[in-house]
């Protein structure tokens, strides 16, 4: 129901995520409030979970992920938090992509990164992590401002940074947007819209607002749909699967139709034959 995250780093494309929010033991930084989400919209980050100033992330706290990324930076599980997780043969954290690297060094310099005019990180020598800044003085508009979770350039780090128009600052993208959760919405438009990050018209907030065919209110987009997760067909066993499209189905993905050697193939909802 969600998009996941862009794979950047320090706003270039490089082939790994970027760090992004939560909460305890995750490095919010600046610029959101922190604590839990109204109801509503924890529910439509599905299996993800909410935090309040960053919106839907895959993790709160370390405890939250497991040991191959077992450090929750800014919403997502991480390899390494500082160089201290990092062992003797790639000794950098980086704070771009929260990866274990080679140290760089006056004599062991850093790439240049695709796109963006072909920019070379920069080198902290102190720490041996490849940067994209390391004050605001390596930066420039439209991101003057350089991220002390991400050492990336960015357009806000907190909502002082933002104007009227779009005032909240989201750290996982660094730019100002609508809002963050509902409570940044006026009640003619009162749903934060978790991708577009603007305000939009409710629709259904609760399953009581919903009947007959349609019985759940999918609170990702406002709209009564027949399930919203599997357990809402468990009274059709022949489709006990929520799919895609939120109706009942009898798979939705390929393990799905392990049960059914004869049909191997999960298409549109059916299990088929190779």
């Amino acid at each position: 129901m969600l998009a996941l995250r862009r794979t950047v780093v320090f706003g270039f494309v490089f082939g790994v995520a970027v760090a992004c929010g939560g909460s305890s033991g995750s490095n919010v930084g600046a610029g959101g409030t922190g604590g839990a989400c109204a109801a509503d919209v924890a529910a439509a980050c599905g299996a993800q979970k909410c935090d309040a100033a960053l919106g839907c992330v895959t993790c709160l706290a370390d405890t939250d992920c497991a040991a191959g990324a077992p450090f929750c930076v800014r919403g997502d599980c991480e390899t390494c938090r500082t160089n201290t997780d990092c062992g003797a043969a790639a000794p950098a954290c980086w704070p771009g992509d929260h990866k274990c690297h080679a140290a760089c060094s006056a004599t062991a310099p850093c790439p240049t990164l695709q796109g963006q005019g072909q920019k070379a990180l920069l080198c902290n020598t102190t720490t041996g992590a490849c940067v994209g800044c390391n004050t605001g003085a390596d930066c420039a508009a439209p991101r003057p401002i350089c991220d002390s979770v991400t050492a990336r350039c960015v357009g806000c780090a907190s909502n002082t940074d933002c104007g009227v128009a779009a005032p909240r600052c989201d750290l996982t993208e660094g730019h100002c947007v609508v809002c963050l959760t509902n409570a940044d919405c006026p009640a003619a438009t009162p749903r934060c819209e978790p991708d577009g990050k603007t305000c939009r018209a409710a629709g259904c907030t609760t399953d009581a607002q919903c009947s007959g065919a349609t019985p759940k209110c999918d609170l990702a987009d406002g709209s009564c749909v027949q399930c919203v997760g599997n357990v809402d067909c468990t009274a059709t066993p022949a489709t006990p699967v929520c799919g895609d499209n939120n109706h009942c189905a009898q798979c939705k993905d390929n393990p799905d139709c392990a049960a059914t050697p004869a049909t191997p193939k999960c298409d549109n909802g059916t299990c088929v034959g190779k």
